[in-house]
């Protein structure tokens, strides 16, 4: 098993996700990027498919506290901005060695880095994170209905 089939089975059984942006510079929202928007974008892609998307409260109340967040850092340099861009699941795990010591650790992750001119920033990043959306998306679709064709009595 390859470490992407090792991370995507970490998407087992996940049934939901809380949808967390971190905070943009103030340059990059002056030039039209803003974490509403990427928090919309996201919680759209998602509602499109069989992910819930988690309450405060119902995250709360979860065994594995999962919750998609999106990172994004950036350098405004001249006529543009390099960008980073991570989009992990995070959920509660523990220690193999100490079951009852448990974190929150990224358990599935793309990241990227680039740069775009001002004009195009905004669209830039977002096609990026679609792109790592549709992955998510895609691994998440992938380890559920495999377990549930293997489960269907024959």
């Amino acid at each position: 098993m390859d470490l992407t089939e090792y991370t995507r089975e970490t998407l087992h059984g996940l049934e939901g996700v809380f949808v967390i942006v971190e905070t943009l510079k103030a340059d990059i929202e002056a030039d039209g990027l803003t974490a509403n928007d990427l928090k919309s974008l996201v919680e759209s892609k998602l509602s499109a498919t069989d992910i819930k998307i988690l309450t405060d409260e119902e995250w709360r109340a979860s065994a594995d506290h999962p919750w998609l967040y999106v990172s994004i850092n950036t350098i405004k340099f001249l006529a543009g901005h390099f960008y980073s861009l991570d989009l992990q699941l995070r959920q509660e795990v523990s220690i193999v060695r100490e079951a009852t010591v448990s974190t929150s650790a990224a358990t599935w992750e793309l990241g990227s880095v680039g740069f775009s001119v001002i004009t195009e920033v905004p669209g830039r990043v977002r096609a990026v994170l679609e792109g790592f959306l549709d992955r998510f998306i895609q691994d998440h679709t992938l380890v559920n209905t495999r377990q549930e064709e293997s489960s269907i009595p024959r």
